[in-house]
């Protein structure tokens, strides 16, 4: 269940400064900001009001924008403050996670290319099958430009769940060999046949 919704904190407090005009006390009325903004799990993610309140210290007289007189919404406008950073907690976190999701992506993009050009015994290679499953190619023999393969004995439906097979079918591979040649893998790399390589 994603708990979200919106809340308001105060933000800012000013000092006492400007004359009331209701009990008539001079220096008395303070102007307090609040903020409203949009959470999920209490993470705020963005602000989206800034708002102001007058209130009296001697008479305690509070007044939305619409009530103050103009000389305080005039210094409300003009003395509003920027919403802290840490409400924009939610939407960094979010941006730091894509940066590092990209940068896994594209390491194991290259990291794949790297293990297809130098290939080594005992490397598994994640693989789409023709009915659009996935399994894992484990490489057992090398003769001159040919690769020849044990396949798993299982498949599953996404890329994702191929590190299932490899943490808990590692050992189960057919005793048959399937020889490829380095052509031929690089042009299923080509094609995202090849979804990845791992290495021990």
């Amino acid at each position: 269940m994603i708990i979200f919704g919106s809340r308001t904190n105060a933000i800012r407090q000013g000092n006492p400064t400007y004359h009331c005009d209701y009990c008539g006390t001079e220096s008395s009325v303070f102007i307090q900001y609040f903020l409203r903004y949009f959470h999920i799990f209490w993470i705020p993610m963005f602000p989206y009001r800034i708002y102001g309140t007058s209130c009296c210290t001697h008479c305690r007289q509070a007044l939305y924008r619409r009530e103050m007189t103009s000389e305080l919404k005039s210094v409300m406008s003009s003395e509003k403050p920027r919403p802290p950073i840490k409400y924009f907690s939610g939407l960094l976190l979010l941006a730091v996670g894509a940066i590092l999701i990209a940068v896994a992506i594209q390491t194991e993009i290259k990291q794949t290319k790297t293990y297809l050009a130098t290939p080594q015994l005992g490397d598994v290679y994640g693989v789409k099958q023709e009915n659009g499953a996935y399994t894992l190619y484990l490489l057992a023999t090398q003769q001159h430009d040919s690769l020849g393969f044990r396949l798993n004995d299982y498949e599953v439906s996404t890329p994702s769940q191929l590190s299932k097979l490899r943490n808990h079918h590692s050992t189960d591979y057919g005793k048959e060999l399937y020889y490829y040649s380095k052509d031929e893998l690089q042009q299923w790399l080509h094609e995202k046949i090849i979804v990845n390589i791992k290495r021990e």
